[in-house]
C-alpha cells in the first residue's frame, strides 16, 4: 500500500499564476411530491480560479450540467404524479478577491475569511501543527463531539482538503494525523471514472465516508459516501455522494489547463 503522506508534492504557484480547482459533484436530490418520494443524483461542476495573490480577484464558477443517475423513482414517475424538479444548488459565476464570493450580497465589502476549516486561508492553515499526534489533537479539539459513529477529524479534514488549497506538507500531515483516528482504513480503490486511488474510510454506522487521494502526487482527488444500511427508502450500498476534484496551475483567470476536457457536460 502506498503512503498517501510520503507522495506528497505541489506545482508551484507563480506570481500572476491562478490555482485551478475543479469539482464535478453527484450530490443527491430529493423531490417529495403527494407522499411519494424521489431522490436522484445530479452532476454538479465547481470550478475555482484563485490567484497567487490572494488579494487579488478570484472567479467561482458553478453550473448544473443537468445529468441526473435516479435512485427513487423515475423521470416518467414524477411528471406522471404532476411533479417537477426545481433548482437545488446555485449556480452562476462570481468574482471577488479573497474568494470572498458572497459577501457583496450580504452588503459587505470582501475580505480575508476567517480561520476555520471549512474555508481554510493560509494564515490559518501555516499555524496548524504539521506534527501528526498534535494536528489530530487540535481536529479533536475543533470537532468536540462524542456521538456513537462521530468522526468529526476526519469531516474537518476533509472540508480543508476539498478546497484544494492545502500545501502539500499539511496534507500529508493531516493523511497521517487520520491514520490515528480509531476506526479508519486504508485501501486501494477506484474513484467514479475507474482512475486508481488511495482511499482513508470511515463507518459511521449508516455511512461509508472515504477521501480519495491520488497516488502519485498525494493531492486530494476526491470523496464518495455509500450507505451501510437501508436508509429512506434507498438499499445499503447506495452511492448518495461521489466527486472528483483536480488541481493545476493556470497562466490566467478562466483559463483551463492544457489537454483538460470541456467542462460543459
Amino acid at each position: 500500500m502506498i503512503d498517501p503522506a510520503a507522495v506528497a508534492v505541489d506545482d508551484r504557484l507563480g506570481p500572476g499564476q491562478y490555482r485551478y480547482v475543479l469539482t464535478r459533484a453527484w450530490w443527491t436530490g430529493h423531490v417529495q411530491h403527494v407522499g411519494h418520494d424521489f431522490s436522484f443524483l445530479a452532476e454538479n461542476v465547481i470550478q475555482v480560479w484563485e490567484p497567487a495573490d490572494e488579494r487579488q480577484e478570484w472567479l467561482l464558477d458553478r453550473r448544473v450540467t443537468g445529468r441526473r443517475i435516479w435512485l427513487e423513482g423515475s423521470p416518467e414517475q414524477l411528471a406522471k404524479a404532476g411533479g417537477s424538479l426545481d433548482a437545488r444548488w446555485a449556480t452562476g459565476r462570481w468574482r471577488a478577491p479573497y474568494g470572498d464570493f458572497f459577501a457583496a450580497g450580504s452588503g459587505q465589502q470582501p475580505g480575508p475569511q476567517e480561520d476555520c476549516w471549512q474555508i481554510p486561508n493560509p494564515h490559518f492553515m501555516g499555524g496548524l501543527p504539521r506534527d501528526p499526534g498534535q494536528l489530530y489533537a487540535r481536529l479533536r479539539a475543533d470537532s468536540p463531539d462524542d456521538r456513537p459513529g462521530y468522526a468529526g477529524p476526519f469531516d474537518y479534514a476533509a472540508d480543508a482538503l476539498r478546497s484544494g488549497r492545502v500545501p502539500a506538507d499539511l496534507r500529508a500531515a493531516l493523511y497521517r494525523a487520520l491514520l490515528l483516528l480509531p476506526g479508519i482504513k486504508i485501501t486501494e480503490a477506484q474513484d467514479q471514472n475507474g482512475a486508481p486511488r488511495i482511499a482513508l474510510a470511515i463507518d459511521d454506522g449508516a455511512r461509508r465516508n472515504e477521501i480519495f487521494i491520488d497516488p502519485d502526487n498525494g493531492q486530494f482527488a476526491g470523496e464518495r459516501t455509500t450507505l451501510t444500511r437501508d436508509t429512506r427508502g434507498l438499499k445499503t450500498g447506495t452511492v448518495t455522494t461521489s466527486t472528483t476534484v483536480s488541481v493545476a496551475v493556470v497562466g490566467a483567470m478562466g483559463q483551463l489547463p492544457a489537454g483538460a476536457p470541456p467542462t460543459t457536460s
